[in-house]
């Protein structure tokens, strides 16, 4: 109860009655009814009277010295201010609710600085803050905290390249978020935003048939509810989809409907999909003419997009075509720019997720894989004995082998993998785009490059390798699909495959290891994506062949 006289009408705080917010009434507010005024009144856009809820709020909490409330109360005030005072009052909350033992804070303080931070555009410092918010909700076991700062670390991490981390994250909470009963309604606004982040993940690892699928459910759930904005967002993805699967037609006439809707660094991405196309369909000066415009809407913006390296090589051969020096210059000057700033928010998101998410997430599933082992060892040891038990054991396993050695022989023969996976592809006409000492150059890093074990970094990704090989993405992604005949994240499954089936035949101890391990061991996220990746090279599942290694150990064949 208030311990002071300020009263308030409870019966609304629309503009209309706001002259009454001076009048008594016959009880005091309590905090559940202030806060549902005052959600009342966020959502009615009716800061006056959220600005007096949260003065009543505030001075009910402070005379009765609860920090939870205060925090609630300052939490509202954020959104009636700009981000630097909002700022301010995020701190406040995570000073007052520091040594608190409440399940939500001081987490939720930091998460509205990773959001505040986010929404201006610094997305390195937003997932610092949102780092902090998810270990404080690790420590707390707060489930939900955990799902909700865990998607918005997915964002961020997508924003900078590391597809494959945001899928995984993406991946843990839908299947969390199916669980929830009636879960397409009850949890529509965060379903919605899942399948759009799946589908753009997705796209970007050039998924296409995972990017198709999470768009079409997109497309219809929104349809179904009659929401256009979300609506328009899938249509717009799927028409990206289109482009990568060469409808190129019905992907710009999707684009052109809805494009004039859009601003900023939305328009400039859906921009740079019209270029690509018009430039697939042989309309050069079109497709220059987009790229233009996508330049005058970074410049004024300050904010590049992914892409936005390919439009400034496109300029550039432009200007060299056009014999324009200072257009050149100008555009390599801001290629160069863009690029270098990139690179470097890339770097120190990676490096702040690595050190506060993954390696923690990681030592989890350390102890959950040193766990598998002692169970398959375990069992591998029984089987050993029972081969001893009879004869018959022994004969059948004699001709499973013998069965079996056919379909392995090419795997056992770990160079003709080798040859097969990562041959260069024979090129007859060499890409104009890039200058031959500068192409020789690449090619013979990559040589390096797969020789070496660095490839096993699951965190590599192609805008690292090309800071490492003293080179940028375009130049790389050209080189890599003209002559090793693949996108980058295919070459970098396949030399990771053949890695796998030469450390696989060489160290034993690695038999020993569950799926998950291997693929930890080989630079793969998951188990499935090992897997997949094994038997599209192979021919065969790692589990299988992993039988046959061990059997033919058993046997005395290794």
């Amino acid at each position: 109860m208030l311990a002071s006289n300020v009263m308030v009408s409870i019966s609304g705080y629309s503009q209309d009655n706001l002259k009454k917010r001076n009048e008594k009434v016959s009880t005091k507010l309590s905090y559940e009814e202030i806060h549902d005024l005052e959600y009342e009144a966020l959502i009615d856009e009716d800061t006056a009277a959220l600005g007096l809820l949260i003065k009543i709020h505030m001075r009910k909490a402070s005379i009765e010295k609860n920090n939870i409330e205060k925090a609630r109360a300052y939490y509202y005030k954020t959104t009636l201010e700009k981000t630097i005072p909002a700022l301010v009052y995020a701190d406040s909350i995570i000073k007052i609710t520091k040594e608190s033992t409440h399940p939500n804070y001081p987490a939720i303080g930091y998460a509205l600085k990773g959001h505040l931070h986010y929404e201006s555009g610094n997305f390195q410092v937003a997932l610092t803050n949102y780092l902090k918010a998810y270990n404080l909700a690790l420590t707390k076991e707060n489930v939900d905290q955990q799902r909700e700062f865990a998607l918005a670390i997915a964002a961020i991490r997508n924003l900078y390249g590391q597809h494959y981390a945001a899928v995984e994250l993406y991946n843990k909470y839908l299947k969390l978020l199916k669980n929830e009963e009636n879960f397409e309604t009850q949890h529509y606004d965060d379903y919605t935003l899942l399948l759009f982040n799946l589908t753009l993940t997705h796209l970007r690892l050039q998924s296409i048939d995972s990017a198709r699928f999470y768009a079409n459910q997109g497309i219809k759930l929104t349809s179904k509810l009659r929401d256009d904005s979300n609506f328009q967002d899938f249509i717009l993805l799927d028409a990206q989809i289109n482009y990568y699967d060469s409808s190129y037609d019905k992907a710009r006439d999707t684009l052109l409907k809805y494009n004039g809707s859009l601003d900023g660094t939305s328009k400039a991405i859906k921009l740079y999909y019209l270029g690509k196309i018009e430039d697939k369909l042989n309309n050069k000066n079109l497709s220059i003419k987009y790229f233009k415009e996508i330049d005058s809407i970074v410049t004024a913006t300050g904010d590049p997009f992914p892409e936005v390296k390919d439009v400034y090589h496109e300029l550039i051969l432009n200007s060299i075509d056009k014999d324009d020096k200072h257009g050149q210059i100008e555009y390599i000057g801001k290629l160069i720019a863009y690029d270098s700033l990139h690179s470097t928010k890339q770097e120190n998101v990676i490096n702040a997720a690595m050190a506060s998410y993954d390696i923690p997430y990681l030592k989890h599933q350390k102890r959950e894989a040193e766990a598998q082992l002692e169970n398959k060892k375990t069992i591998i040891t029984g089987v050993g004995l029972l081969a001893g038990l009879g004869g018959f054991t022994g004969i059948f396993f004699f001709v499973r082998t013998i069965r079996i050695q056919r379909k392995l022989k090419v795997l056992l023969e770990e160079g003709i993998v080798r040859k097969k996976i990562i041959s260069e592809q024979p090129v007859s006409t060499h890409p104009s785009s890039v200058p031959e000492d500068i192409r020789k150059d690449i090619l013979n890093k990559l040589e390096k490059f797969e020789n070496s074990e660095r490839f096993l970094d699951k965190e590599l990704d192609m805008s690292t390798l090309a800071q490492e090989l003293e080179t940028n993405t375009s130049y790389l992604s050209v080189i890599i699909n003209s002559y090793k005949g693949k996108t980058f994240p295919n070459y970098l499954k396949d030399i990771r495959i053949a890695k796998a089936v030469q450390m696989l035949n060489n160290d034993h101890s690695l038999l020993r290891f569950s799926n998950q391990g291997l693929a930890e061991v080989f630079g793969f996220k998951t188990s499935e994506s090992f897997s997949k990746a094994f038997y599209k090279n192979t021919g065969i599942y790692p589990s299988k062949f992993i039988k046959e290694l061990n059997l033919r150990k058993v046997d005395g064949h290794l």
